[in-house]
């Protein structure tokens, strides 16, 4: 029996999609593949664009091309797209729309999901790639800029409130105006952080409501840039005045703990390993990891970092459960953090790519707690 790959997906949704064909729409088309033959269907609609567009090697089709006795269904397109290629059975990504695997199915066409990554080179980027990602980094670079400007031109009220533009500012306002800096830039960000305070503990907590002056405000920014649509990340933490004694402390622990561990990544490192590292050596700054009786952890107790492409979370991951070393090519977050619900959080985050005998720093922005 004949397999083919396929992929029916949005590529402004699917990296996998864009990866494979090159080719951005806002609605879902399809991709397949078949030994040395590739192409993708397309409506009239994007037909033309695809032609200019899409990779090189790509054969470009029209969803007519595929319609048979008026039904135009992606089903019926998909089951003419399986009879001129002789196949079979369909070899599709594990968030391959259920509806259209039933009706092949039922239609007795075979449709097994890959049990691993649909594109595992994905992992590893081409100079190209690392290029878009260094740009992403500088454009996410501005978004931060755009944070720490305006809490440096933040007034401190009598009650420890910051205000800006004379009104309080709040991790909404300050989040809008980070958000519509990079879409001045061609990017666009979704769940951007501004955590202040004791939500900062939370590392994935977006924040919300006032920010004061004297307490960690964590910000994590990870836009996707339209032109490419490979991302950036990159997360610093600020306080407006001066920080309190275990805030300075934690910061120059997991300032330390980031640069040593950049200096760790290199083809041939194994990730598992500068985790780890990473753990052992914040403990020993003072910083353990642990849970209180209440249930609340503590500490470092999230992965020190994950690979960066066409979406912000790809492999590899930097955490305990990944043993394969580094081939190089990779491009990976650094991102140790200290988190502790009476007081708040830090996390310092760049990016590196994975180099023969060192890592690459894709990140070019200064480190400071601190703001006037």
């Amino acid at each position: 029996m004949k397999k083919a790959s396929l992929i029916v997906a949005n590529a402004e949704k699917s990296a996998d999609l864009l990866y494979a064909t090159g080719f951005r729409a806002p609605d879902p088309y399809i991709y397949f593949a078949m030994g040395a033959k590739r192409g993708m269907i397309l409506s009239e609609l994007e037909y033309d664009r695809g032609l200019q567009e899409c990779r090189d090697g790509i054969h470009v089709f029209r969803y007519e091309d595929f319609i048979r006795r008026g039904k135009r269904g992606m089903g019926d397109i998909l089951r003419v797209l399986a009879k001129s290629l002789k196949a079979g059975s369909f070899l599709v990504p594990s968030d391959f729309p259920l509806g259209l695997a039933d009706f092949l199915r039922h239609h007795g066409i075979e449709v097994k999901s890959s049990k691993h990554e649909f594109f595992p080179e994905r992992e590893f980027k081409s100079e190209r790639e690392i290029d878009c990602l260094r740009e992403a980094q500088r454009i996410t670079g501005l978004g931060m800029r755009r944070a720490e400007n305006i809490l440096r031109e933040s007034d401190i009220s009598p009650s420890g409130v910051l205000y800006w533009n004379g009104a309080p500012l709040t991790s909404e306002i300050l989040r809008a105006e980070i958000n519509i800096e990079l879409i001045r830039h061609d990017a666009f960000a979704e769940s951007t952080i501004a955590a202040g305070g004791v939500q900062g503990a939370e590392p994935h907590n977006e924040g919300s409501g006032e920010l004061y002056t004297g307490a960690p405000i964590v910000i994590d920014i990870f836009p996707k840039i339209i032109a490419t649509g490979y991302h950036g990340d990159m997360t610093r933490t600020f306080v407006k005045g001066e920080a309190p004694e275990i805030v300075r402390r934690a910061y120059q622990a997991v300032h330390n703990t980031r640069e040593r561990c950049k200096t760790m990544v290199r083809a041939g490192a194994i990730p598992a390993e500068i985790h780890r590292f990473a753990a052992e050596f914040l403990a020993q700054q003072g910083f353990p990891t642990g849970r209180r009786a209440n249930g609340k952890s503590y500490g470092f107790f999230h992965g020190l970092g994950h690979g960066l492409g066409l979406e912000v979370h790809e492999a590899p991951r930097m955490n305990l459960r990944n043993p394969v070393p580094f081939k190089g090519g990779e491009v990976v977050t650094v991102e140790p953090g200290v988190y502790d619900s009476a007081w708040g959080g830090v996390r310092l985050e760049d990016v590196v790519a994975v180099r023969g005998d060192c890592a690459e720093c894709l990140t070019d922005y200064p480190d400071q707690l601190e703001l006037d």
